[in-house]
C-alpha cells in the first residue's frame, strides 16, 4: 500500500465535501403598520431584519416590536430579531345571514387566501430543506470514504515492523577511574 497515495485520496474526499458558501436569501414580509421588511433567511432569533423605505432602500429595522402580516410579531434590537411572538388574533364577530350555508361559505372564503399563502411558504421551506438534506448526504458520503481510507492507512502503518532499539556504544572516556589508574601505572613504570 502506498501511504502517500492513500493520504492524497483522503484529502480529495475531504476537499470534495467542503462547505460552499450559500447566497443570502431575503424574504419580504408586509408589516401591519403599512411598510415592508426583508428578513435574511428564516424567521429565527438573530436573523437580520431590514425595513424597506419608500425609495426601495433597505435600512436596519428600528428597535421595537413589528407585526408581520399573517406570520408573527417580532421584537428587534440593532436590526436583528431578539424575540418571536405569535400574533394575537382578534375574535371574529360573525353576522347572522339568512342561510347557514352562506355563512360557512364566507368563512371558508376568508380563510382560503391565508392558508394558500401558508401552504406555499411551507412548500418552499420543504423544498429548501430537501436540498440541504441532499447536500448533507453527499458530504456524509465523502466523510465515510475518508474514514475508510484513514482506517486502511492506520492498519498499514500498524502492520509494518518496527526497528530494534539501538544500544549505545561503550566509550572509554566514560570510565575516568580506569584511565587515571592506567596513567598512574604508566608513570610508576616510567619511574622505575
Amino acid at each position: 500500500m502506498d501511504i502517500k497515495a492513500e493520504l492524497l485520496k483522503i484529502k480529495s474526499y475531504l476537499m470534495s465535501s467542503e462547505v460552499t458558501p450559500t447566497a443570502q436569501e431575503f424574504a419580504m414580509y408586509d408589516l401591519a403598520s403599512g411598510g415592508q421588511v426583508s428578513i435574511n433567511g428564516e424567521i429565527v432569533v438573530g436573523a437580520e431584519v431590514m425595513v424597506i423605505d419608500g425609495d426601495g432602500n433597505a435600512v436596519p429595522a428600528p428597535d421595537g416590536e413589528h407585526e408581520l402580516v399573517g406570520v408573527a410579531k417580532i421584537k428587534t434590537e440593532a436590526g436583528k430579531i431578539v424575540e418571536i411572538m405569535p400574533i394575537e388574533e382578534e375574535p371574529k364577530v360573525e353576522v347572522e345571514i339568512e342561510a347557514g350555508e352562506k355563512k360557512e361559505e364566507m368563512a371558508e372564503a376568508e380563510m382560503m387566501p391565508d392558508h394558500a399563502k401558508e401552504m406555499e411558504s411551507m412548500s418552499e421551506r420543504i423544498t429548501k430543506l430537501e436540498g440541504m438534506i441532499a447536500d448533507l448526504m453527499t458530504r456524509m458520503d465523502g466523510m465515510g470514504k475518508a474514514t475508510e481510507a484513514m482506517s486502511a492507512v492506520v492498519e498499514e502503518v500498524a502492520s509494518r515492523p518496527t526497528a530494534e532499539v539501538s544500544k549505545p556504544v561503550a566509550f572509554t572516556y566514560l570510565n575516568p577511574k580506569e584511565k587515571q589508574n592506567d596513567k598512574f601505572s604508566k608513570l610508576l613504570n616510567a619511574l622505575k
